[in-house]
């Protein structure tokens, strides 16, 4: 297996439904064309904002063929893979492989959490890495696990497996990010054997700062390239340039993951490229008056900042 090299901006791919909530595969490669040009690096498929949990088995195959075709053969493709058994989440992994993807990403399980202590959760993980065909990346992801935060001495002592290559942990918490990263950095000229991604927007410039190498986040399907400068600045030494856009930046990203979650980013690209719809019950689509205050606050993103 080639080594794979992660580093800069991925966006995690909403999945598109029609009218009659089917799959929408045709604005879901126009969704990956338009973010193609755009200086990310590669996409994420089947993570939260891609409703896996709404999605079968099928399904889920489907969407991986057809953001493999959309992309490319060079593009980078990072699946969500994780489930509540060690079992189906290998499952997962052999499919994404199957279908196109270049790397598993894992969420740990949480179902029964109160058994999920760390030698548990050690022990899944290293039974996936050692069964997947494709390299894994760690999820951490607390709103969404029934809050599981995978503590730094977790992820450091799995960073030692070698076909575990990095961490999406969108916890935000940037002491255990620095920690994680002076641990797994490694070598005379510090190269990064275990790479470290933030896991939003909001928060991409500090943790740029303490060694992250990227970051997937929500924003990056709705303004991209902005998502992309502030990385962009910060390896040029613009700080003062990067802390603007990272401050513009915040407010939009925390509409879109925190205060509205999967319905505010596909009204997020409707608002900014017409395209969207709605998510799969039991979600629902944005009100009125929410988007009318997501729409102000996506506005401001390219107002100048004020002092």
């Amino acid at each position: 297996m080639a080594e794979i090299v992660l580093g800069g901006i991925y966006p995690p791919l909403p999945t598109f439904f029609d009218t009659d909530d089917a799959l929408d595969i045709a604005t879901y490669q126009h969704h990956i064309a338009r973010l193609a040009e755009s200086g990310i690096t590669g996409y994420v498929v089947m993570g939260s904002n891609g409703e896996a949990v709404h999605l079968s088995s099928d399904e889920r195959a489907v969407v991986i063929e057809a953001a493999r075709s959309a992309a490319g053969n060079e593009a980078l493709i990072i699946a969500g893979c994780g489930e509540q058994s060690t079992r189906t989440t290998i499952y997962n992994c052999e499919q994404a492989a199957r279908t196109g993807a270049n790397v598993a990403l894992v969420l740990p399980p949480f179902y029964y959490k109160s058994r999920m202590e760390a030698q548990t959760l050690l022990a899944h993980y290293r039974a996936v890495a050692e069964s997947s065909p494709l390299p894994v990346v760690i999820y951490n992801m607390p709103g969404n696990t029934a809050g599981i935060d995978l503590d730094a001495g977790t992820i450091i002592t799995l960073a030692e497996h070698p076909n575990i290559i990095g961490v999406k942990d969108s916890a935000g918490n940037l002491a255990k990010l620095a920690q994680i990263v002076a641990a797994t950095t490694v070598g005379a000229e510090q190269q990064r054997a275990f790479s470290v991604f933030a896991g939003s927007a909001g928060y991409l410039l500090p943790a740029l700062v303490v060694g992250a190498v990227g970051a997937v986040a929500a924003l990056a399907n709705i303004f991209p390239r902005e998502v992309c400068r502030v990385q962009e600045l910060y390896l040029a030494g613009q700080l003062e340039e990067a802390r603007s856009l990272q401050a513009r930046l915040v407010p939009a990203n925390t509409a879109v993951t925190t205060a509205y979650n999967v319905a505010g980013l596909k009204a997020a690209l409707e608002l900014t490229a017409g395209y969207g719809g709605s998510p799969r019950a039991p979600l629902h689509p944005l009100s009125a008056e929410e988007r009318r205050q997501l729409a102000t606050i996506l506005e401001r993103v390219h107002q100048p900042e004020t002092r």
